[in-house]
């Protein structure tokens, strides 16, 4: 599967998935330059219409309370290269460092995410220089896509374009710009929350907590503020609110009332990792499918291999006020090792292939049952943070409210009123000036207003999964359209592969996915060279580099 020209890749999305995917795809065909006779015949257009390239929503300038979830030493690009961000932490001036309030480096730490949004946006400049010593030019396009059509191989183009491809990817942006190529990887980022879509219009009303940064200047001092959401972006809100010194009251609501989980600071390992190969070995014991038993006791094996006293309450967590229960997780934290935190986080190595195998019943009972219990408990937050939260509940400042029901405006248009059930079953009020979404993004590209997402839904060059994002083939990543058939030159990345491979909220995962689909790629990309005048050797390609 040798392309014989030129092949134009484009990269919709310049966040920190769109730019993990590039730096591996570029190191991929650098590896085959320097150790084969090939050369890697692209050109790559990376569409981004935000400022800076790298920061996306997640990593953006904002606050230095808003904090990495994931240990520092986890955090990177490249999937074979986990230690990446910290050695270039380590590279770093003093005071650059201290900037972040950073004296030591720790691989266990958790940096500010702004922190990490620069050090992808610097690597950028590098990744662009790496790819011109292999003769590949990266262009951006400083506009957003818009809509994505095809049309036939050739067609308005010079021969040496040509492709073996049977049709091309033509791209329009938001300026009406046209462009084609031959290869489509999608890593758009978050869809906008459509939780409150009623309510956006209203006064007081904010459908995203970011940039926390600009929530001092949007909300008065002493204004009543309700926060939709107990996970992590609700806890960046409010520890941004605690940070400018905001001194009235906070209420934050959901179904449940529960906090997530308090990341241990005793790091703890993992001998015997599941790998992939267990899975497969498990899956194809059990016929080829396995169910939520299968998957909880291969993790509760693994728990109890490194500590066999575990307690299921606290994973379990809850059973108490979000006073109580946020004690009982700083003292868990800061006590000992978490042995669960440490088994999960190491199943992101296998969580997809966990998921893939999962059979329709599971997939839909973990949907509709454990899914919020889960998110609660995996997607944990530093201790850091869990004492600012702490101080707040004790000062009588921050209140936790479960059994959330709705969220109106009141009937001057001058604030709004929450509705909620107590524990007891009782119907409870509270009227709020300011009423910010910390619910997270939305998964449903059904019913996303993002013009690319609406257009390749209506044109049936996607179709939904019922899982969240777009159904894709799990070996390839490659979108499945409409019909059912396979678009082998159109990939997703990121958020939007959710509903295939499920865990792809954390870095770590995307980056390995990531990595995937560039090692396919590039050894699509890399053409034999060919001994004759003028066609550079393997010898002028290493010397290049």
């Amino acid at each position: 599967d040798i392309m014989d020209a030129i092949c134009r890749l484009g990269i919709v999305g310049g966040g920190s998935v769109g730019i993990s995917f590039l730096a591996q795809l570029v190191a991929h065909l650098e590896a085959s330059a320097n150790s084969a006779n090939n050369v890697p015949g692209c050109h790559i257009t990376l569409f981004e219409p935000s400022e800076k390239i790298g920061h996306g929503t997640a990593y953006q300038h904002d606050l230095n309370t808003n904090l990495l979830n994931v240990p520092a030493g986890n955090m990177s690009l490249y999937d074979k290269h986990r230690s990446h961000f910290v050695q270039w932490l380590a590279a770093q001036p003093e005071a650059f460092l201290q900037s972040y309030a950073i004296s030591d480096i720790d691989p266990a730490a958790f940096y500010p995410r702004p922190l990490f949004g620069r050090y992808v946006h610097e690597q950028f400049d590098r990744i662009v220089a790496q790819a011109a010593a292999l003769g590949i030019k990266v262009r951006v396009v400083r506009d957003a896509v818009v809509a994505i059509a095809r049309h036939a191989a050739g067609q308005g183009q010079g021969n040496e374009h040509k492709q073996k491809a049977q049709s091309q990817i033509q791209l329009i942006d938001s300026a009406g710009a046209s462009y084609v190529v031959d290869q489509l990887v999608l890593c758009n980022g978050n869809l906008a929350s459509d939780t409150f879509d009623a309510l956006v219009p209203c006064a007081g009303f904010m459908n995203s907590p970011y940039p926390v940064s600009a929530l001092s200047q949007a909300i008065a001092a002493d204004a009543t503020v309700a926060v939709l959401g107990t996970n992590l972006s609700a806890i960046d809100a409010v520890v941004a609110l605690k940070a400018h010194g905001h001194g009235g009251q906070i209420h934050c609501f959901s179904r449940q009332g529960v906090l997530p989980a308090v990341r241990s600071v005793h790091p703890t390992h993992v001998p015997n990792r599941l790998s992939r190969a267990d899975v497969h070995a498990m899956a194809l014991a059990k016929g080829g499918r396995l169910d939520l038993d299968d998957v909880v006791g291969m993790l509760r094996e693994q728990i109890l291999a490194i500590d066999p006293g575990f307690d299921i309450h606290d994973i379990a967590g809850g059973g108490a006020d979000a006073a109580i229960q946020l004690s009982r997780e700083l003292d868990a934290a800061c006590s000992g090792p978490r042995a669960w935190q440490a088994v999960l986080a190491a199943a992101n190595e296998v969580i997809d292939l966990l998921w893939f195998y999962l059979d329709q019943p599971a997939r839909r009972q973990f949907q509709s049952c454990w899914r919020s219990q889960w998110m609660s408990r995996r997607a944990m937050f530093p201790v850091q943070n869990a004492l600012q939260l702490q101080s707040l509940i004790e000062a009588g400042q921050l209140h936790i409210h479960g059994g959330f029901q709705a969220c109106e405006t009141l009937s001057n248009g001058q604030g709004f009123v929450l509705h909620c059930r107590d524990a007891a079953g009782a119907l409870q009020q509270q009227a709020c000036g300011v009423v910010i979404n910390a619910t997270g993004f939305s998964q449903d590209v059904r019913q996303s207003s993002d013009p690319l997402i609406t257009q390749l839904m209506q044109s049936g060059l996607a179709r939904a999964s019922d899982y969240g994002g777009f159904e894709l083939d799990f070996d390839t990543g490659c979108l499945v359209t409409a019909n059912g058939t396979i678009a082998n030159d159109i990939t997703v990345l990121g958020s939007l592969a959710c509903g295939t491979y499920f865990w792809t909220v954390s870095m770590d995962v995307n980056a390995r996915l990531a990595n995937e689909q560039a090692a396919r790629l590039a050894r699509k990309l890399c053409r034999p060279i060919v001994a004759q005048a003028g066609v550079p050797t393997s010898a002028d390609v290493a010397t290049q580099v």
